[in-house]
């Protein structure tokens, strides 16, 4: 072998270095078909199960709504023959409701049934004009103009039409069933309202909250599933009303009447929502019926096949190399002349033709080398076949999911909705008792003995109605945006009352606002209110405010009798005080919710003086 000889590289060499090139290049080609096309049925079957997911909750929620109707539809002749003494009322009144005695007439109809029934009567402009349900009076149906154009259809009409069970305008948490029926001479609307222990616990066996259980139970990539109604309450999922983004969400799919998803990367979750269209032109309010869902789903069990896709095709790869590095070396070897012919080949089934086999060789060298890159084909083949077979199992797989989800929602489509008792029971209970009250007093008349346990008996009744309302003032805290609020146009309406008019009232607080909850006012009547009642002859109110430190005083003071020091503290307790004793803990718990304080820090025997310390980002002076 000659010098120049050496310097050049052997044919075998040379040729298995081809063949090597060759192994990895078909390697990285099929790896990367077989890993584009996994992960494209990967994420359509997630894609999938997210849209299978979203039909479940609809269908749900409509078979629910079935359920509901059929329900309610039992008492609808019932309600009905309700309105035969309502009619018999109004035509004997001429047609003037206002003579008609309605709580006489609902007691009079409640003594043949256990129901708790309200009666309405509408005007032609859609305002309750008259109701024994007084939270409701006079709200205005006009503000809704879906609901609005239903009942004018329904009181130019002669028929009777019965409605579905919905939430109380004036108390989203009070739910009744409705009726309605058109006055003979179409000026008013007749409208009955039912309710009763029985009814509400029957319509709990169609819950909207075994959806999300059921759902949840069932679907690894399912995180949440919340239901929510046109008041944007909660009806099914962890929490009550929607707020923030959320709120946000549900309204602007409300307002559209179309979903849409939520991608959210850092928590690796995608939240959809969708309008659940349960509008029925049979009733009324039904379009106050729609829900919008929201479903959280979490992208880690796709994260998860898409990383275990990866190292399978890292793995078969290495496979595909190791094995071209064993036959480069075994084709160059033995085989030189067929070289060209099975390149050819190789190059062909590159292109994706895996059906196509090596040609035979005349040599067994070449024939050995021809029937390894056979078998590469057919494993490649296979693991193509086994990566579509591991599809059609999770395709079965899901099918076998959808098939439990449905058996788990037919066997919890009989649970009931959850319903509280309202509050509007007990005030119900309290009116009949002041009107107890005046019955007798009007039978006893200016007997002395009678006339200190009716006083007893008034101030016990006013007592309890006013801790009542405490109770539901106190469930409005935050409820309601925050925002900002003039001092000076909150004091001066208050002081303009009547019950404070004997007050004179010193203002200097300029263009301040204060940034707090809607019930400031209220803070500001109970303080005024606690200087009449309290003062023993209070004359004057000022109301001022200076910066200082890191925020502001707003002070009321006036020139009564002052606070006993050992009492300083204790009148911002509950039940402390000759009252309710929930003025000043109202007061101290409305300012609390943006972070504001209140104490008394007035002189006894010279008046009563409170400072409320407002946070820094919680007032300003408007220009």
């Amino acid at each position: 072998m000659t010098k120049d000889d050496r310097k050049q590289p052997s044919l075998q060499t040379s040729f298995s270095l081809v063949i090597f090139l060759v192994f990895i290049v078909l390697t990285v080609f099929l790896s990367a078909i077989l890993y584009s096309s996994v992960e494209e049925n990967i994420i359509c079957q997630f894609e999938e199960k997210m849209d299978q997911t979203e039909i479940s909750v609809t269908h749900s929620a409509i078979l629910a709504d079935k359920g509901l109707i059929l329900y309610e539809k039992a008492y609808d002749q019932q309600l009905k023959d309700a309105f035969v003494p309502f009619l018999e009322a109004y035509e004997q009144s001429g047609g003037n409701p206002a003579t008609i005695d309605l709580d006489a007439l609902k007691n009079r109809m409640k003594q043949s049934s256990d129901w708790e029934i309200d009666l309405y009567i509408i005007n032609e402009s859609g305002v309750i004009e008259y109701t024994t349900f007084e939270p409701d009076r006079g709200f205005d149906f006009s503000t809704i103009p879906g609901f609005y154009s239903s009942i004018t259809t329904v009181r130019e009409g002669d028929e009777f039409s019965a409605d579905r069970v919905s939430t109380s305008f004036s108390d989203p948490d009070v739910g009744k069933k409705y009726a309605y029926m058109p006055t003979p001479d179409h000026r008013y609307l007749l409208e009955v309202s039912f309710t009763s222990e029985s009814f509400m616990a029957e319509r709990k066996n169609f819950p909207y909250t075994a959806i999300s259980d059921m759902l949840i139970e069932d679907g690894s990539a399912l995180r949440e599933v919340s239901i929510f109604d046109v008041t944007y309450r909660r009806l099914a999922g962890h929490g009550a009303s929607a707020q923030g983004d959320t709120l946000a969400h549900v309204k602007q799919v409300y307002a559209d009447h179309f979903g849409f998803d939520i991608t959210d990367k850092p928590n690796e979750t995608i939240t959809r929502y969708i309008y659940i269209d349960l509008n029925n032109a049979g009733y009324p309010s039904s379009s106050q019926m729609n829900l919008v869902g929201e479903i959280v789903f979490t992208t880690q069990p796709l994260q998860d096949s898409l990383n275990m896709l990866r190292f399978n095709v890292f793995v078969l790869s290495l496979l595909g190399v190791g094995i071209g590095v064993f036959f480069a070396y075994y084709i160059s070897y033995f085989l030189i002349r067929p070289v060209k012919a099975i390149m050819s080949d190789i190059d062909y089934i590159a292109e994706g033709h895996l059906d196509h086999p090596i040609q035979e060789a005349r040599s067994a060298e070449t024939e050995k080398l021809r029937r390894s890159v056979n078998i590469l084909v057919v494993r490649l083949k296979s693991d193509i076949l086994m990566l579509k077979q591991t599809s059609a199992e999770l395709d079965s797989e899901l099918k076998r999911t959808q098939e439990a989800e449905k058996a788990l929602m037919n066997g919890n489509i009989k649970l009931g909705l959850l319903s509280g008792i309202t509050r509007h029971d007990i005030l119900n209970q309290i009116q009949a008792l002041t009107m107890i009250s005046a019955l007798l007093k009007e039978e006893l008349g200016d007997e002395a003995k009678a006339e200190q346990p009716l006083r007893i008996m008034d101030d016990v009744i006013a007592t309890m109605e006013e801790q009542i309302t405490f109770t539901q003032e106190y469930e409005m805290l935050g409820s309601k945006t925050t925002e900002w609020m003039n001092i000076w146009s909150l004091v001066t309406e208050v002081a303009e009352g009547t019950a404070f008019r004997q007050i004179t009232t010193e203002i200097s607080t300029g263009n301040l606002e204060v940034f707090a909850d809607p019930l400031l006012r209220r803070v500001i009547f109970n303080l005024f209110d606690n200087a009449v009642r309290h003062g023993e002859g209070v004359t004057k109110m000022t109301v001022s405010f200076h910066e200082e430190g890191d925020g502001g005083l707003l002070i009321f003071e006036d020139d009564g009798c002052g606070v006993e020091e050992s009492m300083k503290e204790k009148i911002f307790w509950k039940k402390t005080g000759k009252n309710t004793g929930y003025g000043l803990f109202l007061v101290q718990e409305i300012l609390s919710i943006t972070g504001m304080t209140i104490r008394e820090t007035g002189k006894e025997g010279v008046g009563a003086r409170f400072d409320i310390w407002v946070p820094e980002e919680c007032y300003r002076f408007k220009e």
